[in-house]
Order: structure tokens, then C-alpha cells, then sequence
């Protein structure tokens, strides 16, 4: 009878651990060649779990139905557009075959690191434990001129408590104009830009929530501003995924510690 992949993963750790290899990384790796793609009513378990909770306790609490967990289960990016005063919200979603730990550092890791290749980022000082106020400029092609925004970004600590630490939640919202850095170059302020992330534990991989609603100003429409939000979700997502697959190589000892909504920092690896 064939072994399978979890048996093998664990009978390989052992014979390297014997010969003296480092097997931090290469357990990350074996475990994550053993987690099978879930299926569609297995993500459905898990996110109906903790929907009351999410309900009740998240700050942008966002659902998701039968065909989401379908694409889902087959390895798909699930997309939507959603309704929202102000400006619609773009909203897309992955599973990720890793820990919770290893998608959240590679959200949170400024290190190096953007998920869009044209931004600029400045991390300001810090308001408290688990919140940070980050300056973001992206440039834009000619004639239309760069924009910037300063984002106030928190972790959702009620809701990891009411959910015994299966679901984290960390938003954003913008702050005031004063918080611009000096010097930086002339660009024209967002008006509306707030989001956020959704993560919760499902068959020992992550379900991964992102959704944000922009409004860019000046002259260009609201319609070309949700459109190219909804284009770029799935390469965004993936790269999270792919950088996530990683970062056991870049999270190390020495690396600033990274901190879940508990308070409690992510080991590194």
C-alpha cells in the first residue's frame, strides 16, 4: 500500500535529522508538500466555524458563498466586486497551503517587499504595540499625475480573543494630510482608501481574505479605479502566496520580530 505524503514527509525529517541536516526550513517545506488541496465543503466548514464571531467582532467583516469555496477548491483566486458607499470594494480570496504564521509575516514583513511594484513605502513610527502608520506613494504613468495616502494599520485584537486565536483580522484607514513625510514629491492625496486582511486557519493550511475600497481623486473615474483593482487581485494574492512559501528563508533570528493580534511574536524559523 502507498505511503502517504504526511508519512513519508515525517519518515524523511527523520532520517535527515540523524545525518545532521538543519531541519527547520526543510520541515516547513516537507509539511507543506503533505497539506492536500481541501475541498470545497471543507472551507466551507472552516469559515462557517467562525462566522458569528467575524459578524459580530470583525471591523469589515466580508462573506463568502457555495461558488467562492468551489474556485477555491480548485485552486482558483475568487474575486467579487462589493456594493459600498464611497466607492465599491474590490475583494478577492485564496487558500494557501502554509500556516497562518508564514502568510502573516509575509504580509506584515516590510522588509524589501511590496505587493506593487510602483509603490513606494515609508514606515512611520509606530502609535502602539501591533499598529503602525505607513506612508505609501504610487507613480503613475504620464500625463496622470502620482498619488500618495498616509494609512493608520491595526490588528483586530477582540476578535483573535473571542475566537480563541482562530481568526485574524488587520485593517486600515487613512490618517490625516499633516502626516505626509517632508520632502517627498508633489502627488495628489487619496480621499478614500481602507481595507484589510482576513485569516483563518482551514485543513492545516490558510484561507486568505483580502479587500480594499480606494478612491483615487482628481480626474479619473471611480469605474477605471475598481476595474484595475479587480484586474490586479489575482497576481496580488499570488504573490503573497509565493512570498509566503518563503519567508522561512528571510524570517530568522535576527530579523525584528513580527507580532500576531494576540501580542505574541512570530517564532522565527
Amino acid at each position: 500500500m502507498p505511503w502517504s505524503s504526511g508519512v513519508l514527509a515525517g519518515y524523511l525529517a527523520s532520517l535527515l535529522q540523524r545525518s545532521g541536516f538543519a531541519l527547520g526550513p526543510l520541515i516547513l517545506l516537507l509539511c507543506q508538500l503533505a497539506i492536500a488541496q481541501p475541498s470545497a465543503d471543507q472551507l466551507a466548514q472552516a469559515w462557517a466555524l467562525h462566522q458569528p464571531a467575524l459578524q459580530s467582532e470583525g471591523i469589515r467583516p466580508v462573506t463568502l458563498g457555495t461558488e467562492d469555496f468551489v474556485l477555491l477548491a480548485r485552486g482558483e483566486v475568487v474575486r467579487r466586486r462589493l456594493p459600498a458607499t464611497g466607492a465599491d470594494r474590490a475583494m478577492g480570496a485564496i487558500w494557501a497551503p502554509m500556516s497562518r504564521d508564514a502568510v502573516w509575516v509575509a504580509i506584515l514583513d516590510d522588509s524589501d517587499f511590496t505587493l506593487v511594484d510602483t509603490m513606494t513605502e515609508i514606515r512611520l513610527p509606530d502609535t502602539a504595540a501591533g499598529h503602525k502608520r505607513l506612508y505609501q506613494h504610487i507613480d503613475l504613468p504620464w500625463p496622470v499625475a502620482d498619488r500618495h495616502w498616509v494609512l493608520q494599520i491595526r490588528n483586530n485584537m477582540p476578535l483573535a480573543a473571542s475566537t480563541q486565536d482562530a481568526v485574524w483580522e488587520r485593517v486600515w484607514d487613512l490618517t490625516q494630510r499633516s502626516d505626509v513625510p517632508e520632502g517627498r514629491p508633489t502627488a495628489i492625496w487619496s480621499p478614500i482608501n481602507d481595507g484589510g486582511w482576513i485569516l483563518v486557519s482551514a485543513r492545516g493550511g490558510t484561507l486568505l481574505v483580502y479587500h480594499a475600497r480606494t478612491r483615487i481623486g482628481g480626474n479619473i473615474p471611480e469605474e477605471a479605479v475598481i476595474r484595475w483593482a479587480m484586474v490586479t487581485l489575482e497576481s496580488m494574492l499570488r504573490k503573497t502566496v509565493e512570498r509566503a512559501e518563503g519567508i522561512h528563508t528571510h524570517y530568522k533570528s535576527a530579523h525584528i520580530p513580527i507580532y500576531r493580534p494576540d501580542g505574541s511574536a512570530v517564532p522565527a524559523w
